[in-house]
């Protein structure tokens, strides 16, 4: 391998290890360009698109997941099976623990359904946060 080569894929490796570490920091489910700011500030020429290609490539290694909130895709480094909780108004999204509402578990491994391989599922409750409750 080329010293050229070797030094672009550690510095890839770098980079993702530093997205994935602040990433991990996070409690806010951040958007990607929220957390290009973040990782910027520690790696400050990082690109955009490196940040997109990194996120991508830790969720298809399930280090981290994709929360889909409608037009937009909020990112989480805890994998362990958990629900969240988008808010209809401020659109911030929160870990969730349903508690008294009526759920299955998700499956432990993956399962044939009707033809499709399930190996997963998440759940996104929506609705009012307690501060924009307070707000109507």
């Amino acid at each position: 391998m080329s010293d050229q080569r070797e030094k672009a894929m550690q510095r890839r490796s770098k980079q993702r290890e530093a997205i994935h570490e602040e990433l991990s920091k996070l409690k806010t489910h951040p958007r990607s360009d929220e957390l290009y700011a973040i990782v910027r500030r520690r790696l400050p020429n990082v690109s955009l698109g490196t940040v997109y290609r990194n996120l991508d490539r830790l969720q298809r290694e399930g280090m981290a997941i994709e929360i889909y909130c409608g037009d937009f895709v909020r990112y989480d480094a805890n994998v362990s099976p958990h629900d969240h909780f988008l808010c209809r108004t401020c659109r911030r999204v929160w870990d969730f623990e349903p508690g008294a509402l009526r759920q299955e578990p998700a499956p432990s491994e993956p399962q044939d359904v009707g033809g499709f391989r399930v190996d997963g599922k998440y759940t996104v409750f929506t609705g009012l946060c307690p501060d924009c409750l307070r707000n109507l």
